[in-house]
């Protein structure tokens, strides 16, 4: 008789995410059928694509702390062999560490990527067995396979970006019973951004070069969501219209598809401004049902926006842009950012009245901040002005830390202007009247025929609201007369407007979480006790050399592009300057992705100084490279860099 099969390895995978304790995430959706219901707000992708990378050789469960709640030292679980932490942002470091600590204790092998690992795995080493930096679609199975003979690395790097073709339709049978309980599924078409923006720091983890999953592959997995009963999908690109012959391609096969379903799915996605001017892509993006975009307007004062290097904003007619893409149906979540340098306390009302006369139908505001690394964050470095409090507060709870010194105001007026406003903009008066501002404006709306909402079902949706938001008279009275309108003018669009006053009283739940201990936040503040940030960067030690190999590239592409050549000097500098402020100790030797990030900085040099790509004939490109290796310009260059960082402290 044959012995029975060895048992698979088990391998639990785990969404981090943060304490339900104390950040509530559920978002809050009305339903025709079954009313208010609470979802948890996105599919765990991350996850679902590492279980579609892992062989037959193991079985997989995946559990989302989001849905599930944090994983705690009672939380009752199976044992696991390996246990894989997903870390989305910074501000989950203190419970990925724990899940670190904890299953290692259990016996089970433990490790972790995600956003955040990449950005600074610097911040987790010693917490976990092996980190995961960059994308994993190669990385992780190559750790399964270590893992299975017996010795694995204490770190995987993916170093250049790996086609979509690689990455495997996602896995959602460990959470398929629990997929109708999110908001929205998630779908990525793209990774990279093509823009430039002082504090984000996609492209140092995604590149600014965009690549795209085949289309057939996309509208499979959106298939596969509605087989599993979603009933909203999030693109999570973060920049849908990146390509916009890509972008075109994917909304081609996705109107379609949504108009044959029963009920059609609703898509959310983020994009830049630069929607407003294709006619052909705003009309696809209504038609194939996108209710609502991310859209990164940050402030509607020019001299903040090119401070932000958001130069896609800065155009005549912002505001007319925006009620522009209204127009077509989609309603923005307009984002944006207080405490530019631009801006001083005046900067609260102006955007008050700015976003109020946009009739933007969802409105989130955040005070700015500084990733570590960013474009942002080397100029702050430089100039002395990032600090956080000694006591901070909160580390993952959602409390507001600031790192940033503000010019034009003080941090205590940042903080308390930053409250009254998002105070202002979420009352249920001006939440309303953006929104009946909003469905009053469209003149062209989405060609999906979504089911009829009778009067009983938008009555059923104000009962429930009133008691479940504790809502005033008054304020059912604006919920009421709101709907009221949208059912006399323009029927067919009651389901969005309802889905913004359910947006309007989430965001509203999430600034009483974040005014929570306001006060004692800004009570630290005002004692001006500070810790300025003087975590050293230092000039990695293989540097200098690395550099005698490719400099002669970037003097190259510098000399070639830049307006006028006197600058290459100054502009190779700032290059190698932002190149260890980004790499610092992690440096050991040029790879595949530190070429690209060159070049990514020498563009963005040259198109800062007014310079385009150009061409040159080969025997000028080889009398400049002789003159790169000749010059001795490298030499004075890697001595300023040196002087540089040292000027920013021990």
């Amino acid at each position: 008789m044959a012995p029975p099969p060895e048992p698979k390895p088990r391998i639990l995978l785990v969404q981090c995410g943060p304490d339900r304790r104390h950040v509530d995430r559920e978002t809050e959706d009305f339903d025709p059928e079954r009313g208010l219901v609470k979802r948890a707000t996105m599919t765990p992708l991350a996850c679902a694509t590492l279980a579609a990378l892992t062989p037959d050789a193991f079985t997989v469960d995946i559990w989302d702390e989001e849905l599930h709640g944090q994983l705690r030292a009672d939380t009752e679980l199976p044992d696991y062999d390996i246990v894989g932490v997903s870390v989305m942002y910074s501000a989950l470091t203190y419970q990925a560490r724990f899940l670190g600590g904890h299953f290692r204790d259990l016996g089970a092998t433990v490790v972790a990527g995600g956003p955040a690992i990449s950005a600074a795995p610097e911040d987790y080493r010693g917490f976990f067995d092996a980190l995961f930096v960059n994308e994993a679609e190669r990385t992780w199975p190559r750790f399964l396979a270590d893992w299975l003979g017996g010795e694995y690395a204490p770190e995987y790097r993916q170093l250049d970006k790996p086609s979509l073709n690689e990455s495997p339709l996602p896995r959602w049978d460990a959470i398929a019973t629990d997929l109708p309980r999110y908001a929205w599924g998630s779908v990525q078409t793209t990774r990279g951004c093509p823009f430039d923006c002082s504090f984000c720091d996609v492209i140092y983890l995604y590149g600014r070069k965009q690549r795209h999953k085949p289309v057939d592959r996309v509208l499979d997995e959106v298939r596969a969501h509605a087989a599993l009963g979603a009933e909203g999908v999030f693109f999570a690109d973060d920049e849908f219209i990146g390509d916009a012959a890509y972008a075109k391609e994917v909304l081609a096969g996705l109107v379609p598809l949504n108009r044959a379903l029963p009920r059609p799915l609703r898509f959310f996605t983020q994009v830049t401004m630069n929607l407003s001017r294709d006619a052909a892509l705003l009309e696809g993006m209504a038609d194939a049902n996108f209710y609502t975009i991310v859209l990164g307007i940050e402030s509607f004062d020019i001299g903040a926006l090119k401070e932000a290097q958001k130069h896609q904003n800065v155009r005549a007619d912002l505001v007319g842009d925006l009620l522009h893409i209204q127009a077509h149906g989609i309603g923005p979540r307009g984002s944006f950012i207080v405490g530019f340098d631009n801006d001083t306390p005046a900067v609260f009302d102006s955007l008050h009245a700015n976003i109020q006369r946009t009739h933007l139908p969802w409105v989130v505001v955040a005070p700015l901040q500084a990733p570590r690394g960013t474009k942002l964050w080397t100029r702050l470095r430089a100039e002395g002005r990032l600090a956080t409090p000694r006591k901070a507060h909160a580390k993952d709870r959602g409390a507001i830390v600031l790192n940033v010194m503000p010019l034009g105001m003080t941090r205590p007026q940042l903080l308390e202007g930053f409250r009254d406003l998002v105070e202002r903009l979420s009352t249920w008066d001006a939440a309303c009247e953006r929104i009946r501002g909003f469905i009053a404006g469209i003149r062209r709306p989405p060609q999906v025929e979504e089911p009829h909402w009778p009067e009983a079902v938008t009555d059923r949706f104000l009962r429930e609201a009133t008691g479940a938001w504790a809502l005033t008279p008054s304020e059912r009275h604006a919920l009421g007369d709101t709907l009221a309108q949208v059912r006399s003018t323009a029927p067919a669009m009651l389901p969005r407007a309802v889905f913004f006053l359910a947006r309007n009283q989430n965001e509203r739940r999430r600034h009483e979480r974040l005014f929570t201990d306001f006060d004692a936040v800004l009570a630290t503040e005002r004692q001006g006790d500070l810790v300025p940030d003087t975590q050293p960067v230092y000039v990695p030690p293989g540097f200098a050399t690395a550099m005698r190999d490719v400099f002669p590239d970037l003097f190259v592409r510098l000399s070639r592009d830049l307006p006028d050549r006197r600058e290459v000097p100054e502009a190779s500098r700032d290059v190698l300057v932002d190149f260890v402020a980004r790499w610092g100790e992690g440096f050991q030797a040029l790879q595949p992705q530190h070429h690209e990030f060159l070049r990514e900085l020498c563009d963005r040099e040259v198109a800062a100084r007014g310079g385009h790509p150009g061409t040159l004939e080969v025997s000028e490109e080889q009398a400049l490279r002789t003159q790169a290796r000749r010059t001795g310009l490298l030499e004075a260059l890697l001595k300023d860099v040196r002087d540089e960082l040292a000027s920013w402290g021990p």
